[in-house]
Parts: structure tokens; sequence; C-alpha cells
């Protein structure tokens, strides 16, 4: 009976140890608020290795968008999503804003959450503009970058020239800041990033979708004039950086939720790429 009792002992001391070190939390994972200068910004943050992902959502999105995609990222390098400011948790602040704003946050949270570069940066439709703007603001803490279905620069002139001066002045109006949950100038950004000048010379992806419907367009024929105006623009970006690339993805904007594995190929590249560049 004693030695019966010892095993059953030993069996479940085995078994519970085995379940304690399957449920162990991440000891590397963030997920809380940081404080960047009298209000906070929502972070999220697991995985080791560097360069560190960060991942910047689009207009009016909160960090949830890359749920598809942030997991599996996690078990390449250290990877983190977070909420801009008025979105999700992340405090508010004074509108209207602008990228560079939204960088000067990001540039401090990353500080106060104590995560060093290099960074992977990852951007999806406006928040593309962002990070290419943090990119060429913060070259040297650079590794690479992710633009996914990135907003073209000069959309404004662009998405006019091919629309009537009647839809032109309803997606004017769309424009303002006033319109989107951010409250951002999303023209003076696209301003701020044409005159930031030109990208670091990292690895750099450029996934353009082939859907791209808004909802002021109802004509086929111009919405793809549209999309071709992006896909051209996506493909200029790309072709800026020595090794650019750009992959064409049978995909609606939102490509991160609708085909995440096309963003999660895209970074396992950039990643393996920065972390074989000396």
């Amino acid at each position: 009976m004693r030695r019966e009792r010892a095993f059953l002992a030993l069996f479940v001391a085995i078994t519970l140890s085995g379940c304690a070190a399957s449920s162990s939390p991440d000891p590397t994972a963030i997920k809380g608020k940081f404080d960047i200068g009298g209000r906070s910004l929502y972070l999220e943050c697991s995985g080791t290795g560097s360069p560190t992902v960060v991942m910047d959502a689009g207009l009016g999105d909160t960090h949830t968008v890359w749920k598809g995609v942030a997991p599996a990222v996690s078990k390449l390098a250290r990877t983190c999503t977070y909420d801009r400011a008025g979105l999700g948790s992340s405090d508010a602040a004074p509108k209207p804003r602008s990228s560079t704003d939204v960088v000067a946050d990001l540039h401090t949270l990353l500080k106060a959450a104590k995560i060093p570069g290099p960074y992977v940066l990852v951007g999806h439709s406006f928040g593309g503009i962002s990070v290419r703007l943090f990119a060429s603001t913060y070259p040297t803490d650079v590794a690479g970058i992710v633009l996914v279905d990135p907003t073209p620069t000069d959309f404004v002139d662009g998405e006019c020239a091919i629309v009537d001066a009647a839809l032109c002045t309803l997606l004017r109006q769309g424009w303002d800041p006033s319109k989107n949950p951010d409250g951002l100038d999303i023209v003076k950004s696209a301003q701020e990033i044409a005159a930031a000048g030109p990208l670091p010379g990292v690895p750099l992806v450029v996934l353009a979708a082939t859907g791209h419907q808004q909802a002021a367009i109802t004509d086929p024929g111009i919405e793809r004039q549209i999309q071709e105006f992006w896909q051209q623009a996506e493909a200029k970006l790309a072709a800026s950086v020595p090794g650019g690339t750009v992959e064409v993805v049978s995909s609606g904007h939102a490509i991160q939720t609708l085909h995440p594995e096309a963003v999660i190929s895209a970074l396992t590249s950039v990643i393996a790429a920065a972390q074989a560049t000396p």
C-alpha cells in the first residue's frame, strides 16, 4: 500500500508538473498600458528574438486586427502590437492629429516599455504611412518593413484625377479628420511622409490587394481604375528601395484578416533577411 501511494504521489506530481509547464505564461510577454507623458498607450508583446516586429493598424483599427498574424510571427521574433491614441485601450489625445504625432507616440511608447530596436515595422493602409514616416525619422532603428496595402502618399491627387469633381468633393469630405475615429488628418500625414525623404535601405515587402472598395464609389470601372492606381503606387514604392518587392494578393483591402498567411509569409522572409544582415 505504501509503495502504491508513493507511486500515485509521483504520478500526480509529474502530471501536475507537466500541466504547469504547458499552461505557464510567456515570461517575455507584455500586456498593458504605458505612460508616454501624461497619457498612456496600450501595448502587447510576446515571443523572443531580434529584430522586434512592431505592427501598426489601419485607420480606426486596434491591435486586434493582427490576431491572425502576431501569434505565428512571435515564434520567429519578438512581436508587438498596440492601440493608437483614442483607440481600444489607449488614452485619447488632442485632435486633429497626423502621422508625426503617431510616430512620436510610438517611439516614446517603445522606450517606455523598454522595447529596444532594431525593428521590423508593419503597417496596414494608413498605418503604412505612419510606419514609413517612422522609418524615415529613425532609419538606424529599422531593420525591415512590411507594408500591407499601404495608402499611397499621393492618393488625393491620384483618386481625384480618376473621378469627377462631385465625387472628388465627396471623397475629400471623407478624408476630413472629424470623419475618422483617430481624428487623423490623412492629407497632412501623406504630405509629411512625402517630405520626409527616402526609406532606409532595409528589406522591404509591399503587399498589394486586388480589391479596394470605397463606399462612395459604386461604378465598377471607376473602382478598377482606382485599384490600378493603388497597385502602381505600391509597385513604385517597392522599387524605391533596392531589393524591395511587391506581391499582389488576391484579397480585399484588409489582407491581414482575410489572408493572414500572406502577411506571415512576407514577415518570415523580411525577418530572415534582417537577421542575415551584418
